[in-house]
């Protein structure tokens, strides 16, 4: 996942970017509308909507954070292993929930602080999903 991101100077960017950076920060702190905000900055909402979870600005914040969702067998001993891989890579949990196993199957949605991680993140998913009774592992978001 890390290769998949660059650094650039902005003005190497099409003019759009920063200005859907700053329709995304109206739309946060002033409670405008997607079309109020890209009406603000005079950028079409069709940009906006492409680029909007690509585009970001640097916030000088070290603190990273991953939500991984894990869907596995009802097992004893799972979440275990699971939380050992996280360990292992030096991703710290921040928060775990899981729910009511159906079917023999159960699902983990887990918070955790990558910041300090020694492996990329698609790695620690590889790792998990090579666990014993893990049927998926994927990331559902990430900061």
């Amino acid at each position: 996942m890390s290769n998949d991101l660059l650094l650039v100077h902005k003005s190497v960017l099409p003019e759009s970017f920063p200005l859907i950076i700053k329709a995304r920060e109206l739309i946060a702190h002033d409670g405008l509308s997607v079309s109020e905000a890209c009406k603000k900055v005079n950028l079409s909402r069709a940009l906006y909507y492409k680029y909007k979870d690509f585009v970001f600005a640097p916030t000088g914040s070290s603190s990273r954070k991953a939500i991984l969702t894990i869907k596995t067998e009802d097992m004893p001993g799972v979440l275990s292993s699971i939380l050992i891989a996280i360990s292992s890579s030096k991703a710290n949990v921040l928060t775990i929930s899981q729910d009511m196993p159906i079917h023999g199957i159960a699902y983990i949605n887990l918070t955790i602080n990558i910041r300090n991680m020694e492996i990329s993140l698609e790695e620690l998913i590889n790792q998990i999903s090579k666990l014993d009774h893990i049927k998926k592992a994927e990331v559902l978001a990430y900061d």
